[in-house]
């Protein structure tokens, strides 16, 4: 019970409410597709760190619009959809007139943001802290290593089945030290709609199958959210962090 209860605490794309198998990423070739950078770099002479500054704006489109019957409700919807789509359009420019080292393009961004977050469920099955750390920033990975320790005798497998439907972006924010200018401190947070199938099974150390189903996919939708430091030639996109849908209030 305790083992189940464990599985029941983990990040939501790996939650399991049937049993479920797993092919991995190789690490050694998804490191060398995007090339993860350090943790902690020296770049002429000084340590450069990850800045954290939270999520900047947790905003989820709801997945259905309320009916225009309901005119009141129909409304806010609306309008919040609008501010937010108004605000994505500023913080893309402002990532791409911060961005001093590499520019930005929507369709690289997702192909890596997908891989990454594939990567990160692959990481935390098999539980290899490193990949996970190369992945994700302090917060998250913190918070993945933490769920690790309360294993104990049990194998954990993993696999992706593709997509439901394609990653697509639903906020971005820059926000930094230095305003609209290009010099300081700037970093960009882009929260990515996943909705993709995966099936997931956990073994105890006799390799008995006792929670999950390896011939069981389920559609897993998460929001995950990206960040990379705009000013640093050295960062890339990583796993900040997730944010939830909630409920909305009229």
């Amino acid at each position: 019970m305790n083992t189940l209860r464990a599985i029941q605490r983990v990040a939501p794309a790996l939650a399991l409410r049937q049993p479920q198998t797993a092919t991995y990423l190789n690490p050694a070739f998804a490191l060398g597709i995007r090339g993860y950078a350090s943790k902690h770099r020296v770049t002429e002479g000084k340590q450069i760190l990850v800045r954290d500054y939270g999520v900047i704006a947790n905003y989820v489109p709801p997945e259905t619009t309320p009916s225009v019957s309901d005119f009141h409700k129909w409304r806010l919807v609306k309008w919040r959809n609008m501010r937010n789509s108004v605000q994505n359009m500023l913080g893309i420019g402002l990532i791409k007139y911060k961005s001093l080292y590499e520019k930005w393009n929507s369709g690289k961004f997702m192909s890596v943001a997908e891989e990454t977050y594939k990567d990160m469920n692959s990481a935390f099955a098999r539980g290899d802290r490193n990949l996970l750390e190369e992945v994700c920033l302090d917060a998250m990975y913190s918070n993945l290593k933490n769920q690790l320790k309360t294993r104990s005798n049990v194998t954990w497998d993993w696999q992706y089945h593709g997509e439901v439907e394609p990653p697509k972006i639903v906020c971005v924010r820059c926000m930094g030290t230095s305003g609209f200018s290009k010099t300081g401190f700037s970093v960009g947070q882009v929260t990515v709609r996943m909705h993709t199938k995966q099936s997931m099974a956990v073994y105890d150390k006799k390799n008995r199958l006792i929670a999950g189903d390896p011939h069981k996919i389920q559609n897993v939708r998460e929001y995950v959210v990206f960040q990379r430091a705009l000013t640093d030639p050295e960062d890339v996109w990583k796993i900040y962090g997730k944010v939830a849908p909630t409920e909305q209030k009229f």
